[in-house]
This record gives structure tokens, C-alpha cells and sequence, in this order.
């Protein structure tokens, strides 16, 4: 097995987009997460999906609550599924890295993908996600617990994940105006992720 390029991880998920679909887990172990979202954003809002995958359970959810959905995803191939899952929803093909949606939203997810950026990506992102999530909105993302780089074996394709500090993601987090509302480490209730859901104030 090959290290694939790790600036372009999206393009290894091309390859395994049928494996992803079945193993990805349905059965929404983020639901702590999930609902304090909806608890704290307008009632049938909007929703960014960075790196959306193929749309089931995390897009699902929102749809299924009355939320409009724009996902975003690098593999052509599973924002082909999301349209025909979900046709009512915007989905679009490309790097979240280089989106400039000129649109701000209720909701800016970042759910098992963000952690497949490198480093310097992560820390420029927050400027993107401050500036597409509205006053009052709500970002949330996963991320590993120290500053790290490794690559994990999925479906047969060598993945890049890396993380920064929580320290870091702190402060990356105050200096682009949002307050953390839940910062759980290894959440075993959430298939150990590690988990952040922080409000645009």
C-alpha cells in the first residue's frame, strides 16, 4: 500500500467510495453533538457540509430536521451519490480549501474531514470558517488531541490525517470569534473522536 498524495486525500477516497458508503457508520453516535447544534441556530437554518462524504447520516440529519444543505466534497464520486440521495440540496466538487460561497450559514460542518488537511491548511481554514458562518452560527469539527501527523489504512487506501494542538485550535478558535461550547477528547460515545462545537460570537 502507497502513501497517496497527502494535499489531495479526497482523491483516495475516489477509489473507495463503495467501501466508505457501507462501513461509514449510520447509526448518528454524534447525536450529543448533532443536537446541541440544532439547539443553538434557528429552527430549519442552513448548513454548510465541508468534506460531506456521501451525505448519509450527517447531511441526512440536518435534511431530515428541515435544514438546506450545501455540501462540499473533492470526489465527484460521492457528491454524485449526495444528488441522487438528495436532490433538493446544493452540492458541489471542490477542495473546501478554495470555496468562497459569498453566503454565510447557520451551521459550518467540518466532521471527519478537516482533520485530513495538514497543518498549515488547518490554520487557514478558520478564516474561511468565520467567514461563511453567520453571527450566532455554529462550527463544529473533528480533530485529533496533540499535533500529529499519521496515515491509516481505509479500504485498502493509505489516508492522511494530522492534527494541531488543542491549545492551538483554542486559540485559532478566539482569534476568528468563536467561543467553544463543547470540546470533548476521545469521546468513546462518538467512536473516540475527537470533537469541537464552538458559536460564531
Amino acid at each position: 500500500m502507497t502513501k497517496h498524495n497527502k494535499e489531495k486525500v479526497y482523491e483516495s477516497y475516489e477509489k473507495i467510495v463503495a467501501w466508505f458508503d457501507e462501513a461509514r457508520t449510520k447509526t448518528l453516535m454524534e447525536s450529543e453533538y448533532l443536537n446541541l447544534i440544532i439547539k443553538s441556530v434557528p429552527i430549519s437554518g442552513s448548513v454548510l457540509d465541508l468534506g460531506c462524504g456521501t451525505g448519509e447520516p450527517i447531511a441526512q440529519f440536518f435534511i431530515d430536521k428541515g435544514f438546506k444543505v450545501t455540501g462540499i466534497d473533492g470526489s465527484k464520486k460521492m457528491i454524485e451519490l449526495c444528488k441522487k440521495r438528495f436532490p433538493s440540496e446544493q452540492w458541489i466538487v471542490s477542495d473546501m480549501r478554495d470555496i468562497n460561497l459569498n453566503q454565510q450559514f447557520d451551521v459550518v460542518l467540518a466532521w471527519h474531514s478537516f482533520f485530513h488537511l495538514d497543518h498549515d491548511s488547518q490554520r487557514r481554514m478558520f478564516k474561511l470558517f468565520s467567514t461563511h458562518t453567520k453571527p450566532g452560527g455554529v462550527l463544529a469539527f473533528t480533530s485529533g488531541e496533540e499535533e500529529d501527523e499519521t496515515w491509516s489504512d481505509n479500504g485498502g487506501q493509505q489516508l492522511y490525517h494530522a492534527s494541531l494542538s488543542t491549545h492551538e485550535y483554542e486559540s485559532l478558535l478566539k482569534a476568528a470569534s468563536f467561543k467553544v461550547l463543547i470540546h470533548k477528547v476521545r469521546d468513546p460515545e462518538c467512536g473516540e473522536a475527537t470533537a469541537w462545537v464552538a458559536q460564531k460570537i
